[in-house]
């Protein structure tokens, strides 16, 4: 899980609060069609990319959310307390977030990975992650999408719908750290719509708790381990 890595982001953007090219409570706008050199950062405020612009660089928050517009293309993105969303067509490098959800609308283009730790994260159609899907606190919902390498939660529902396929694996990471009297929710993946798994679904963990729904041509093509299978 890489969401230790998604925790220091706060503490990278705390530090760039000094910084020439941070906006400190205030919002920053790029404007329709607009290309904008170097990164974006804010604390406390929004960051808007309007309809077809170019931004070269990174955009970055700390409390406050980013909105990429249509037909727009960026680098990282990422905020600490925000949620994140990029509408149709539009292409980053990169997306995560620490605490907040994460909206990829159709058509979207991702070329690493997207996660967040407390959020959910919901993919609309044929939009492309080229790297890893991932939550620790939070559901992922993807339509019509495609994911290159895997997806992973500890405690989020998990639904492929509608032609979804993941190159890699799904992994639960339902470990022995949680204390011995309390038990993980139950969590439910569903694969349905003709949508595919092509590695394996692996739940890791004694007391694992999860069940897979297979349904409506729903297939993994790989192993379930240490899960309870239902097939509709």
């Amino acid at each position: 899980m890489k969401h230790t890595a998604i925790v220091a982001l706060a503490t990278v953007m705390l530090a760039c609060g000094a910084s020439s090219d941070t906006h400190i409570n205030k919002s920053i706008k790029v404007a329709d069609g607009d290309h904008k050199k170097g990164s974006l950062r804010s604390v406390n405020g929004t960051i808007y990319v309007g309809n077809e612009a170019l931004v070269d660089g990174n955009c970055t928050t700390v409390n406050g959310e980013i909105v990429i517009g249509e037909n727009s293309e960026v680098g990282e993105v990422s905020c600490v307390n925000g949620s994140i969303s990029l509408d149709r067509n539009s292409k980053a490098s990169a997306v995560s977030c620490v605490n907040g959800s994460i909206m990829l609308g159709g058509e979207v283009k991702i070329d690493g990975d997207v996660s967040t730790v407390n959020g959910e994260i919901r993919c609309k159609r044929e939009t492309q992650i080229a790297g890893d899907l991932e939550t620790v606190n939070g559901g992922m919902k993807v339509i019509e999408t495609r994911i290159t390498g895997d997806m992973s939660t500890v405690n989020g529902d998990i639904d492929l719908l509608e032609k979804s396929i993941v190159h890699g694996n799904i992994i639960i990471e339902r470990d022995n750290k949680k204390p011995r009297l309390k038990k993980y929710k139950e969590l439910v993946i569903t694969v349905d719509g003709k949508s595919k798994v092509k590695g394996n679904i692996e739940v890791r963990g004694d007391e694992p708790n999860v069940t897979v729904i297979l349904t409506g041509g729903g297939e993994v093509l790989g192993e379930i381990i240490n899960a309870e299978v239902v097939r509709k």
